[in-house]
Protein backbone atom coordinates (compact mmCIF):
# COMPACT_ATOMS: atom_id res chain seq x y z
CA UNK A 1 0.00 0.00 0.00
CA UNK A 2 2.82 2.37 0.91
CA UNK A 3 4.61 1.61 -2.39
CA UNK A 4 1.41 2.43 -4.32
CA UNK A 5 1.10 5.82 -2.60
CA UNK A 6 4.73 6.61 -3.28
CA UNK A 7 4.36 5.67 -6.96
CA UNK A 8 1.23 7.81 -7.24
CA UNK A 9 3.01 10.82 -5.75
CA UNK A 10 5.92 10.42 -8.16
CA UNK A 11 3.58 10.26 -11.13
CA UNK A 12 1.71 13.35 -9.89
CA UNK A 13 5.02 15.18 -9.40
CA UNK A 14 6.23 14.43 -12.96
CA UNK A 15 2.83 15.40 -14.36
CA UNK A 16 3.05 18.81 -12.63
CA UNK A 17 6.57 19.29 -14.00
CA UNK A 18 5.31 18.68 -17.51
CA UNK A 19 2.52 21.21 -17.06
CA UNK A 20 4.83 23.89 -15.66
CA UNK A 21 7.46 23.49 -18.34
CA UNK A 22 5.05 23.33 -21.28
CA UNK A 23 5.70 25.67 -24.22
CA UNK A 24 3.09 24.50 -26.71
CA UNK A 25 1.49 27.96 -26.79
CA UNK A 26 4.74 29.83 -27.37
CA UNK A 27 4.80 32.28 -30.28
CA UNK A 28 7.99 33.58 -31.82
CA UNK A 29 8.37 37.32 -32.40
CA UNK A 30 9.31 36.77 -36.02
CA UNK A 31 6.09 34.80 -36.66
CA UNK A 32 3.91 37.92 -36.32
CA UNK A 33 3.39 41.08 -38.36
CA UNK A 34 2.56 43.88 -35.92
CA UNK A 35 0.20 46.63 -37.04
CA UNK A 36 1.46 49.90 -35.50
CA UNK A 37 -0.95 52.26 -37.25
CA UNK A 38 -4.36 51.61 -38.77
CA UNK A 39 -5.82 54.00 -41.34
CA UNK A 40 -9.55 54.30 -42.05
CA UNK A 41 -11.04 55.84 -45.21
CA UNK A 42 -14.36 55.79 -46.98
CA UNK A 43 -14.59 53.19 -49.72
CA UNK A 44 -16.22 53.60 -53.12
CA UNK A 45 -18.41 50.71 -52.03
CA UNK A 46 -20.86 52.15 -49.47
CA UNK A 47 -20.97 48.87 -47.53
CA UNK A 48 -17.19 48.73 -47.04
CA UNK A 49 -14.36 50.82 -45.64
CA UNK A 50 -10.80 51.25 -46.92
CA UNK A 51 -8.22 49.86 -44.51
CA UNK A 52 -4.55 50.89 -44.44
CA UNK A 53 -2.14 48.91 -42.26
CA UNK A 54 1.24 50.26 -41.19
CA UNK A 55 3.21 47.11 -40.35
CA UNK A 56 6.44 47.28 -38.36
CA UNK A 57 9.33 44.86 -38.72
CA UNK A 58 10.25 43.99 -35.10
CA UNK A 59 13.73 42.77 -36.09
CA UNK A 60 14.89 46.07 -37.59
CA UNK A 61 16.80 48.08 -35.00
CA UNK A 62 16.88 45.18 -32.52
CA UNK A 63 19.76 43.01 -31.37
CA UNK A 64 18.14 40.04 -33.10
CA UNK A 65 18.05 41.84 -36.44
CA UNK A 66 21.68 42.93 -36.21
CA UNK A 67 23.20 46.14 -37.52
CA UNK A 68 23.54 45.06 -41.14
CA UNK A 69 19.95 44.03 -41.83
CA UNK A 70 18.66 44.91 -45.30
CA UNK A 71 15.00 44.39 -44.40
CA UNK A 72 12.60 47.32 -44.56
CA UNK A 73 11.54 48.78 -41.17
CA UNK A 74 7.90 48.99 -42.29
CA UNK A 75 5.37 47.85 -44.85
CA UNK A 76 2.09 49.52 -45.87
CA UNK A 77 -0.91 47.81 -47.43
CA UNK A 78 -4.33 49.23 -48.35
CA UNK A 79 -7.47 47.32 -49.30
CA UNK A 80 -11.27 47.38 -48.97
CA UNK A 81 -12.90 45.41 -46.17
CA UNK A 82 -16.16 45.10 -44.28
CA UNK A 83 -14.47 46.04 -40.98
CA UNK A 84 -10.95 46.28 -39.58
CA UNK A 85 -11.33 43.20 -37.36
CA UNK A 86 -11.95 40.61 -40.07
CA UNK A 87 -9.47 42.57 -42.21
CA UNK A 88 -6.65 40.79 -40.38
CA UNK A 89 -7.58 37.54 -42.13
CA UNK A 90 -7.76 39.30 -45.50
CA UNK A 91 -4.34 40.86 -44.96
CA UNK A 92 -2.83 37.41 -44.42
CA UNK A 93 -3.46 36.67 -48.09
CA UNK A 94 -0.80 39.33 -48.78
CA UNK A 95 1.44 39.23 -45.68
CA UNK A 96 3.18 35.96 -44.83
CA UNK A 97 3.28 36.52 -41.07
CA UNK A 98 0.27 36.40 -38.75
CA UNK A 99 -1.32 39.88 -38.48
CA UNK A 100 -1.56 41.20 -34.90
CA UNK A 101 -3.10 44.35 -33.33
CA UNK A 102 -1.30 43.80 -30.03
CA UNK A 103 1.06 46.75 -30.59
CA UNK A 104 -1.44 48.98 -32.40
CA UNK A 105 -0.53 52.51 -31.34
CA UNK A 106 -2.65 54.88 -33.41
CA UNK A 107 -5.77 55.02 -35.58
CA UNK A 108 -5.58 57.61 -38.36
CA UNK A 109 -8.99 58.55 -39.79
CA UNK A 110 -9.33 60.77 -42.84
CA UNK A 111 -11.23 64.01 -42.23
CA UNK A 112 -13.65 63.03 -44.97
CA UNK A 113 -14.56 59.76 -43.22
CA UNK A 114 -14.55 61.29 -39.71
CA UNK A 115 -17.29 63.70 -40.85
CA UNK A 116 -19.40 60.86 -42.25
CA UNK A 117 -22.46 60.00 -40.15
CA UNK A 118 -21.58 56.29 -40.40
CA UNK A 119 -18.15 56.72 -38.79
CA UNK A 120 -19.25 56.34 -35.15
CA UNK A 121 -21.06 53.03 -35.77
CA UNK A 122 -18.12 51.69 -37.78
CA UNK A 123 -15.58 52.69 -35.14
CA UNK A 124 -17.38 50.89 -32.29
CA UNK A 125 -15.89 47.66 -33.68
CA UNK A 126 -12.77 48.67 -31.70
CA UNK A 127 -14.47 47.36 -28.57
CA UNK A 128 -14.95 43.91 -30.09
CA UNK A 129 -11.28 43.05 -30.65
CA UNK A 130 -9.41 41.95 -27.52
CA UNK A 131 -6.03 42.80 -29.04
CA UNK A 132 -6.86 46.52 -29.36
CA UNK A 133 -6.08 48.45 -26.18
CA UNK A 134 -8.06 51.50 -25.16
CA UNK A 135 -4.87 53.51 -24.56
CA UNK A 136 -4.32 53.59 -28.34
CA UNK A 137 -4.81 57.02 -29.92
CA UNK A 138 -7.17 58.34 -32.58
CA UNK A 139 -5.98 61.06 -34.96
CA UNK A 140 -7.67 62.80 -37.89
CA UNK A 141 -5.67 63.47 -41.07
CA UNK A 142 -6.52 66.20 -43.57
CA UNK A 143 -5.85 63.84 -46.46
CA UNK A 144 -6.82 60.21 -46.94
CA UNK A 145 -5.30 57.92 -44.33
CA UNK A 146 -3.77 55.75 -47.07
CA UNK A 147 -1.92 58.80 -48.47
CA UNK A 148 -0.95 59.92 -44.97
CA UNK A 149 0.95 56.73 -44.14
CA UNK A 150 2.67 56.65 -47.54
CA UNK A 151 3.82 60.29 -47.22
CA UNK A 152 4.86 59.93 -43.59
CA UNK A 153 8.60 59.20 -43.86
CA UNK A 154 10.44 60.11 -40.64
CA UNK A 155 14.13 60.89 -41.15
CA UNK A 156 15.42 60.63 -37.59
CA UNK A 157 13.40 57.64 -36.41
CA UNK A 158 13.04 54.72 -38.82
CA UNK A 159 11.06 52.53 -36.39
CA UNK A 160 7.40 53.54 -36.84
CA UNK A 161 6.27 52.57 -33.33
CA UNK A 162 8.92 54.84 -31.77
CA UNK A 163 8.11 57.70 -34.12
CA UNK A 164 4.43 57.85 -33.20
CA UNK A 165 5.22 57.28 -29.53
CA UNK A 166 7.54 60.31 -29.45
CA UNK A 167 5.36 62.59 -31.60
CA UNK A 168 2.19 61.93 -29.63
CA UNK A 169 3.68 62.01 -26.11
CA UNK A 170 5.64 65.25 -26.74
CA UNK A 171 2.64 66.90 -28.44
CA UNK A 172 0.41 66.12 -25.45
CA UNK A 173 3.01 67.39 -22.98
CA UNK A 174 3.27 70.66 -24.94
CA UNK A 175 -0.51 70.96 -25.05
CA UNK A 176 -0.66 71.44 -28.83
CA UNK A 177 -2.65 68.22 -29.36
CA UNK A 178 -5.22 66.56 -27.09
CA UNK A 179 -4.81 63.27 -25.25
CA UNK A 180 -7.23 61.54 -27.60
CA UNK A 181 -7.06 57.91 -26.59
CA UNK A 182 -9.85 55.43 -27.31
CA UNK A 183 -10.97 55.35 -23.68
CA UNK A 184 -11.72 59.09 -23.78
CA UNK A 185 -13.54 58.74 -27.10
CA UNK A 186 -15.97 56.11 -25.85
CA UNK A 187 -16.27 57.69 -22.39
CA UNK A 188 -17.33 60.99 -24.01
CA UNK A 189 -19.79 59.21 -26.29
CA UNK A 190 -21.29 57.45 -23.26
CA UNK A 191 -21.77 60.71 -21.34
CA UNK A 192 -23.46 62.22 -24.37
CA UNK A 193 -22.95 65.84 -23.21
CA UNK A 194 -19.33 66.59 -24.00
CA UNK A 195 -17.40 67.14 -27.19
CA UNK A 196 -14.40 64.94 -27.96
CA UNK A 197 -11.10 66.33 -29.25
CA UNK A 198 -8.90 64.15 -31.48
CA UNK A 199 -5.39 65.11 -32.50
CA UNK A 200 -5.15 66.74 -35.93
CA UNK A 201 -2.37 65.74 -38.30
CA UNK A 202 -1.25 65.79 -41.93
CA UNK A 203 1.71 64.69 -44.02
CA UNK A 204 1.23 67.51 -46.56
CA UNK A 205 2.37 71.08 -45.92
CA UNK A 206 0.42 74.01 -47.32
CA UNK A 207 2.10 76.11 -50.00
CA UNK A 208 2.99 79.62 -48.79
CA UNK A 209 0.99 79.46 -45.53
CA UNK A 210 0.29 82.59 -43.49
CA UNK A 211 2.86 83.31 -40.76
CA UNK A 212 1.20 83.22 -37.34
CA UNK A 213 2.20 82.86 -33.71
CA UNK A 214 3.88 79.57 -32.91
CA UNK A 215 0.74 77.95 -31.45
CA UNK A 216 -1.99 79.43 -33.69
CA UNK A 217 -1.50 76.90 -36.47
CA UNK A 218 -3.33 73.72 -37.37
CA UNK A 219 -1.58 70.74 -38.95
CA UNK A 220 0.05 71.60 -42.28
CA UNK A 221 0.12 75.39 -41.75
CA UNK A 222 3.56 75.61 -40.12
CA UNK A 223 6.01 76.73 -42.81
CA UNK A 224 9.11 74.71 -41.90
CA UNK A 225 11.89 74.05 -44.40
CA UNK A 226 15.01 71.92 -44.49
CA UNK A 227 15.74 68.21 -44.35
CA UNK A 228 12.67 67.10 -42.43
CA UNK A 229 9.52 65.05 -42.65
CA UNK A 230 6.43 66.99 -43.76
CA UNK A 231 4.20 65.37 -41.10
CA UNK A 232 2.78 67.78 -38.51
CA UNK A 233 0.77 67.16 -35.34
CA UNK A 234 -0.94 70.36 -34.12
CA UNK A 235 -4.49 71.33 -33.26
CA UNK A 236 -7.53 69.12 -32.80
CA UNK A 237 -10.57 67.78 -34.59
CA UNK A 238 -13.84 68.35 -32.70
CA UNK A 239 -16.35 65.49 -32.48
CA UNK A 240 -20.00 65.58 -31.43
CA UNK A 241 -21.87 62.29 -30.96
CA UNK A 242 -18.86 60.48 -32.40
CA UNK A 243 -18.68 62.48 -35.65
CA UNK A 244 -16.23 65.30 -36.53
CA UNK A 245 -17.69 68.73 -37.33
CA UNK A 246 -15.01 71.37 -36.57
CA UNK A 247 -11.33 72.03 -35.79
CA UNK A 248 -9.33 73.93 -33.16
CA UNK A 249 -5.89 75.51 -33.54
CA UNK A 250 -2.91 74.52 -31.44
CA UNK A 251 -3.48 77.56 -29.20
CA UNK A 252 -7.15 76.71 -28.66
CA UNK A 253 -6.27 73.08 -27.99
CA UNK A 254 -3.67 74.15 -25.43
CA UNK A 255 -6.28 76.33 -23.68
CA UNK A 256 -8.65 73.37 -23.39
CA UNK A 257 -5.84 71.16 -22.11
CA UNK A 258 -5.12 73.67 -19.32
CA UNK A 259 -8.83 73.79 -18.43
CA UNK A 260 -9.02 69.99 -18.35
CA UNK A 261 -7.45 68.56 -15.18
CA UNK A 262 -7.44 65.04 -16.64
CA UNK A 263 -4.79 65.86 -19.27
CA UNK A 264 -1.09 65.32 -18.63
CA UNK A 265 0.07 68.88 -19.27
CA UNK A 266 2.48 70.39 -16.75
CA UNK A 267 5.14 72.52 -18.40
CA UNK A 268 4.69 74.45 -21.67
CA UNK A 269 6.49 77.28 -23.48
CA UNK A 270 4.43 80.12 -24.98
CA UNK A 271 4.85 83.60 -26.46
CA UNK A 272 2.82 86.55 -25.20
CA UNK A 273 2.52 90.22 -26.22
CA UNK A 274 5.03 92.42 -24.37
CA UNK A 275 3.17 95.12 -22.36
CA UNK A 276 6.31 97.30 -22.29
CA UNK A 277 6.61 97.43 -26.09
CA UNK A 278 4.68 99.50 -28.66
CA UNK A 279 5.93 97.58 -31.71
CA UNK A 280 4.17 94.27 -30.97
CA UNK A 281 7.16 92.49 -29.51
CA UNK A 282 6.55 89.24 -27.68
CA UNK A 283 8.26 87.62 -24.72
CA UNK A 284 8.67 83.90 -24.05
CA UNK A 285 7.31 82.38 -20.86
CA UNK A 286 7.06 78.96 -19.27
CA UNK A 287 3.65 78.01 -17.91
CA UNK A 288 3.57 75.33 -15.22
CA UNK A 289 0.38 73.74 -13.98
CA UNK A 290 0.97 71.98 -10.66
CA UNK A 291 -2.53 72.21 -9.15
CA UNK A 292 -6.03 71.36 -10.29
CA UNK A 293 -8.46 74.11 -11.22
CA UNK A 294 -11.00 75.34 -8.69
CA UNK A 295 -14.58 75.25 -10.00
CA UNK A 296 -17.70 76.63 -8.33
CA UNK A 297 -21.21 76.65 -9.79
CA UNK A 298 -24.59 78.17 -9.16
CA UNK A 299 -26.98 76.08 -11.22
CA UNK A 300 -30.23 77.53 -9.94
CA UNK A 301 -32.30 79.81 -12.15
CA UNK A 302 -32.48 80.20 -15.92
CA UNK A 303 -28.82 81.21 -16.34
CA UNK A 304 -26.29 78.82 -14.76
CA UNK A 305 -23.22 80.56 -13.34
CA UNK A 306 -19.82 78.88 -13.53
CA UNK A 307 -16.68 80.25 -11.83
CA UNK A 308 -13.33 78.73 -12.87
CA UNK A 309 -10.05 79.60 -11.17
CA UNK A 310 -6.89 78.38 -12.91
CA UNK A 311 -3.75 78.35 -10.71
CA UNK A 312 -0.59 78.68 -12.82
CA UNK A 313 3.08 79.25 -12.17
CA UNK A 314 4.89 81.51 -14.65
CA UNK A 315 8.57 81.87 -15.47
CA UNK A 316 9.71 84.70 -17.77
CA UNK A 317 12.15 83.30 -20.34
CA UNK A 318 12.96 86.40 -22.45
CA UNK A 319 12.89 90.17 -22.08
CA UNK A 320 12.86 91.89 -25.52
CA UNK A 321 12.16 95.33 -24.00
CA UNK A 322 15.03 94.98 -21.50
CA UNK A 323 12.76 95.96 -18.62
CA UNK A 324 14.19 95.90 -15.10
CA UNK A 325 12.00 93.34 -13.35
CA UNK A 326 13.84 93.89 -10.08
CA UNK A 327 11.39 96.78 -9.59
CA UNK A 328 8.12 95.84 -7.90
CA UNK A 329 6.10 98.08 -10.23
CA UNK A 330 7.27 96.21 -13.33
CA UNK A 331 6.64 92.87 -11.67
CA UNK A 332 3.03 93.86 -10.95
CA UNK A 333 2.53 95.09 -14.53
CA UNK A 334 3.77 91.87 -16.14
CA UNK A 335 1.86 89.66 -13.69
CA UNK A 336 -1.43 91.47 -14.32
CA UNK A 337 -0.80 91.48 -18.07
CA UNK A 338 -0.22 87.71 -18.19
CA UNK A 339 -3.36 87.01 -16.14
CA UNK A 340 -5.51 89.28 -18.36
CA UNK A 341 -4.09 87.79 -21.55
CA UNK A 342 -4.80 84.21 -20.45
CA UNK A 343 -8.27 85.07 -19.10
CA UNK A 344 -9.29 86.72 -22.39
CA UNK A 345 -8.11 83.67 -24.33
CA UNK A 346 -10.10 81.30 -22.12
CA UNK A 347 -13.29 83.36 -22.21
CA UNK A 348 -13.06 83.82 -25.99
CA UNK A 349 -12.71 80.08 -26.57
CA UNK A 350 -15.48 79.14 -24.12
CA UNK A 351 -17.81 81.63 -25.84
CA UNK A 352 -16.97 79.95 -29.13
CA UNK A 353 -17.89 76.54 -27.72
CA UNK A 354 -21.18 77.96 -26.43
CA UNK A 355 -22.26 79.78 -29.58
CA UNK A 356 -20.71 77.73 -32.41
CA UNK A 357 -20.15 74.24 -30.99
CA UNK A 358 -23.13 74.15 -28.60
CA UNK A 359 -21.15 71.74 -26.48
CA UNK A 360 -18.41 71.31 -23.88
CA UNK A 361 -14.95 70.20 -25.14
CA UNK A 362 -13.88 68.80 -21.75
CA UNK A 363 -15.70 67.03 -18.87
CA UNK A 364 -17.01 70.16 -17.10
CA UNK A 365 -20.40 68.56 -16.22
CA UNK A 366 -18.60 66.01 -14.03
CA UNK A 367 -17.80 68.80 -11.54
CA UNK A 368 -21.49 69.69 -11.23
CA UNK A 369 -22.70 66.33 -9.89
CA UNK A 370 -22.12 67.39 -6.28
CA UNK A 371 -24.70 70.17 -6.74
CA UNK A 372 -27.50 67.65 -7.35
CA UNK A 373 -29.11 65.40 -4.76
CA UNK A 374 -29.86 62.56 -7.20
CA UNK A 375 -28.83 61.30 -10.62
CA UNK A 376 -32.36 62.04 -11.83
CA UNK A 377 -31.93 65.73 -10.91
CA UNK A 378 -28.58 65.81 -12.71
CA UNK A 379 -30.08 64.33 -15.89
CA UNK A 380 -33.11 66.63 -15.68
CA UNK A 381 -30.81 69.67 -15.59
CA UNK A 382 -29.74 68.76 -19.16
CA UNK A 383 -26.26 70.18 -19.72
CA UNK A 384 -26.69 70.13 -23.51
CA UNK A 385 -29.36 72.84 -23.30
CA UNK A 386 -27.97 74.63 -20.24
CA UNK A 387 -24.35 75.10 -21.34
CA UNK A 388 -24.93 77.52 -24.28
CA UNK A 389 -26.75 79.98 -21.97
CA UNK A 390 -24.36 79.61 -18.99
CA UNK A 391 -22.54 82.64 -17.61
CA UNK A 392 -18.88 81.57 -17.35
CA UNK A 393 -16.26 83.53 -15.39
CA UNK A 394 -12.56 82.63 -15.64
CA UNK A 395 -9.86 83.85 -13.27
CA UNK A 396 -6.19 83.00 -13.74
CA UNK A 397 -4.32 82.92 -10.43
CA UNK A 398 -0.69 83.71 -11.29
CA UNK A 399 2.33 82.82 -9.18
CA UNK A 400 5.53 84.31 -10.61
CA UNK A 401 8.41 81.86 -10.19
CA UNK A 402 11.17 83.79 -11.99
CA UNK A 403 11.48 87.05 -13.95
CA UNK A 404 14.55 86.04 -15.95
CA UNK A 405 18.31 86.57 -15.91
CA UNK A 406 18.16 90.39 -16.05
CA UNK A 407 16.29 90.46 -12.73
CA UNK A 408 18.91 88.29 -11.05
CA UNK A 409 21.75 90.35 -12.53
CA UNK A 410 20.10 93.62 -11.43
CA UNK A 411 19.77 92.35 -7.88
CA UNK A 412 23.46 91.38 -7.79
CA UNK A 413 24.45 94.82 -9.09
CA UNK A 414 22.19 96.60 -6.61
CA UNK A 415 19.99 98.34 -9.23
Amino acid sequence: MQKTKTLFRLLLFFLMLCLLSGCWDREELEDKAYVIGLGLDRSKDKDKIKITMLLANPEVGSMQGGGGSTEKPREIITFDANDFIAAKATANSIISRNISYELLRIFVVSEEFAKDSSFSTTFTDVLKDKEIRLNSYIAVSKEKASEYFLNNKPRMETRPHKYFQFMVSHGIENGLIPDSNLFRYFQTAERGNDLFLAMYTTAKRQKDPEIKREDEYTAGELNATGELDDTQFIGSAVFKSGVMFATLTGQETRTINILDDTTDIKDILVNMPDPFSDNKKQFAARIMKTENNKIKMNLKGITPKIFITIPLQIEIMSNPSMVNFAKQKNQQIIKKHIANHLEKGNIKLLKKTQTEFKGIPYPLPVYSKKYFATIQEYKKFNWVKAYPRADIHVKVDITMVDYGNRTRNAKRLGE
